[in-house]
């Protein structure tokens, strides 16, 4: 089905828009073709907007946040890509703070901080949106982020809906959202009082963690572990450290990173995630999967 960019450019009602939008500058490993048209909304309401223009007109739509744990395709994406970064509004509600999906984890962290709030602080480094995190269960140290959630505020069918915790569905790197064709607005995370000098240590405790893992433009890490081991475990023991497709290798930090040599393309990473895979099914018979998204034409 054919939609027509100019219409829903007038249904989105004045919400900034531009053509042929390069999607590497919004993905963490740089990586990315173009959009057919992309909108930067600067709040909620503008996103509502412009996301139920999109399906009046039949258009395919796809949400970015902090363009972490994706994977965009050279040839782009055909359709509507909106980036929330603007939607970043947070409130507090009694023991809760209500973040819209464009909230990135470090500012979500410093205002829980300012507020005298805690409880989030092992999201602390991890490089998403609220809505990525939400969208992904994404977590560290044991603990992910679906835990924290109390509700979440979705757009499905034009409208919006309140889901509780349970209807998300929350497991290891999965949730309904996933199952479902709808679009994270924001999410209500439980917190509580804190002492804020120990919130911080906390929080620089985690980061000091984090800090082992790679430098470079990376999506995160690409697969997911399997039970009893880990992925860049059995990455390292295939002695795949440093293999390379293209502009694209294997960090030879962790194993689990790939990492964009300044040059790589959808395409190296795509190799070089399948030749992993084939590698450690043939070693070991273990079939790793992704925890990243793939989004556009591969």
């Amino acid at each position: 089905m054919e939609w027509d960019l100019e219409r829903i450019r007038a249904g989105a009602g004045g919400v900034r828009a531009v053509e042929k939008y390069p999607l590497a500058r919004h993905t963490t490993i740089g990586i990315g073709g173009e959009a057919d048209i992309a909108f930067f909304p600067k709040n909620a309401e503008e996103l509502v907007r412009v996301l139920c223009a999109a399906e009046a007109e039949g258009a395919p739509c796809v949400v970015l946040g902090n363009g972490s744990n994706i994977l965009v395709a050279d040839a782009g994406v055909r359709g509507v890509v909106v980036w929330a970064g603007g939607v970043c509004a947070v409130r507090r509600k009694e023991m809760a703070l209500e973040a819209e999906c464009g909230v990135t984890v470090p500012a979500l962290l410093r205002v829980a901080l300012e507020s005298g709030l805690g409880g989030l602080h092992f999201l602390a480094g991890i490089p998403a949106s609220v809505g990525g995190a939400v969208y992904m269960n994404a977590g560290a140290q044991g603990r992910f982020i679906g835990g924290s959630v109390r509700r979440v505020t979705v757009l499905e069918d034009g409208r919006l809906r309140t889901w509780e915790r349970a209807d998300c569905r929350f497991s290891y790197k999965h949730t309904a959202f996933m199952d479902r064709n709808c679009a994270i607005v924001s999410a209500e995370l439980s917190v509580f009082p804190c002492d804020r000098q120990a919130e911080r240590r906390r929080i620089a405790e985690v980061l000091s963690a984090r800090r082992r893992l790679p430098a470079g433009r990376s999506m995160g890490c690409v697969f997911q572990n399997p039970p009893g081991t880990t992925a860049g475990r059995l990455i390292e023991e295939a002695g795949l450290k440093g293999c390379r497709c293209g502009d694209a290798y294997v960090s030879g930090r962790h194993a689990n990173f790939i990492i964009n040599g300044g040059r790589a393309s959808a395409d190296d990473v795509r190799c070089l995630i399948e030749r992993i895979r084939q590698e450690v099914l043939r070693r070991t018979g273990i079939r790793l999967e992704e925890e990243i998204r793939y989004i556009g034409e591969f």
